[in-house]
């Protein structure tokens, strides 16, 4: 297998077009790129007498050579800005294979033509032509430059699309936003790169500023879509918060909700991340006053905890008290802190930091239903500066556009 490639390595870094061999045979080089690569006539003709054929052999190498780049570039803008996906990937692969190969293949039966016209009929064979090792090494050398040359031109291509976003992201980011540069940025950045989803969040932020939430939540869904198959980070909880309160500006807090729906279910998220997303879509809607579904969100997930998860269990039900007393049923809210107080009580090396908020949490519950005694035993436990216990107090958070750093 190694002598194969070696073997194939050194017909590519090949620059030669005809030879005449030891047994008086001539052979020209065919477009064909590994074996079979040369056409071989049982005659000996001079090199001058070829001259006319290689010429035109050559006129084709750089027609084909030019048609290369130029389909190349073509794909490469059509994928782009058409097709950008995994799957349209793997059709710009497949065409580029499909168009490379064709124009080999068409350029292969115009020098058949020639040859034919000048010389007649040839016999296939390999172009295996007798010069020495310190020929094939200096081929090999002049091959590696022109590879590394362009790996280097490839290189500075991509490291100006870091510059780029780099810069895009300097403009936003200052301390006296340059939103016009950024977008002009920007725009340069995606007729040359495929998209990044910084440059929807700037455009969101700007179209949000100018009061155009509908254009503001396209562009919000844009960053969403892109980042669906990528790792859910912290940002994320921002990007569906903000998207929540765009649509909810531009088309009503139920067609939030549901777009919120639909975008959060084709993450893939962990137990811990589901329920911050849930907290957040369930403090939209108590805010919003479309509170019907908050509660059963919360046993959903609660019953598609495995039955030995007793930590997201635990979890969960300290955010689903909470939204109880939020939406003013402070009986159900006790309910549950009245088991998962006890629990946190038990397992204190996992919970410790936890109990001071349930229970004042629970007090202020009770405090609701006149239960004052109640209210300051726990107000007491919890050992909480009685200064500081209003903070504690659950509050129902109205959303708003959160803007951090691009």
């Amino acid at each position: 297998m190694k002598n194969k490639i070696r073997c194939y390595f050194n017909n590519i870094a090949n620059p030669l077009l005809f030879y005449n061999d030891k047994d008086g045979n001539s052979v020209f080089r065919n477009f064909c790129l590994f074996c079979n690569n040369g056409n071989l006539y049982n005659k000996t003709i001079p090199i001058k007498e070829a001259g006319h054929v290689l010429e035109r052999r050559i006129e084709l190498r750089k027609k084909l050579r030019l048609y290369n780049i130029i389909f190349t570039i073509v794909l490469y803008f059509i994928f782009l800005h058409f097709m950008f996906s995994f799957k349209g990937l793997l059709l710009f692969e497949a065409i580029w294979i499909v168009l490379y190969f064709a124009g080999r293949l068409c350029a292969t039966q115009i020098y058949k033509k020639i040859l034919i016209t000048n010389y007649g009929e040839y016999t296939v064979s390999d172009f295996n032509p007798p010069i020495k090792q310190e020929k094939k090494n200096e081929y090999k050398r002049h091959f590696l430059a022109k590879t590394f040359l362009l790996t280097m031109a490839l290189l500075l291509f991509v490291s100006f699309s870091f510059v780029l976003s780099g810069t895009i992201r300097y403009c936003a980011n200052k301390n006296k936003p340059n939103y016009n540069m950024a977008e002009f940025l920007s725009g340069i950045y995606l007729k040359l790169y495929p998209p990044i989803s910084v440059i929807y969040e700037i455009r969101a932020y700007e179209d949000y500023i100018s009061g155009d939430f509908e254009k503001a939540t396209n562009n919000y869904i844009k960053v969403i879509d892109m980042d669906s198959n990528k790792k859910f980070v912290e940002k994320n909880y921002i990007l569906f918060a903000n998207l929540l309160y765009l649509i909810k500006k531009s088309h009503g807090s139920q067609t939030a909700i549901d777009i919120f729906n639909e975008y959060s279910t084709k993450l893939k998220v962990t137990v811990p991340q589901q329920t911050k997303l849930l907290w957040i879509k369930s403090m939209f809607s108590i805010s919003s006053e479309i509170a019907d579904f908050v509660i059963s969100d919360y046993d959903d997930l609660l019953t598609s905890l495995d039955k030995n998860d007793n930590q997201n269990r635990f979890y969960i039900l300290c955010d689903k008290a909470y939204m109880l007393y939020l939406m003013g049923k402070y009986k159900d809210a006790i309910n549950i802190y009245n088991s998962i107080i006890p629990y946190a009580k038990e397992n204190k090396d996992l919970y410790a930091n936890d109990i001071p908020r349930l229970l004042a949490e629970r007090g202020f519950a009770k405090k609701y239903l006149h239960d004052s005694m109640g209210a300051n035993s726990d107000f007491v436990e919890s050992k909480i500066n009685l200064y500081e216990i209003k903070k504690y107090e659950p509050k129902i958070i109205n959303p708003q556009f959160i803007h951090e750093k691009f």
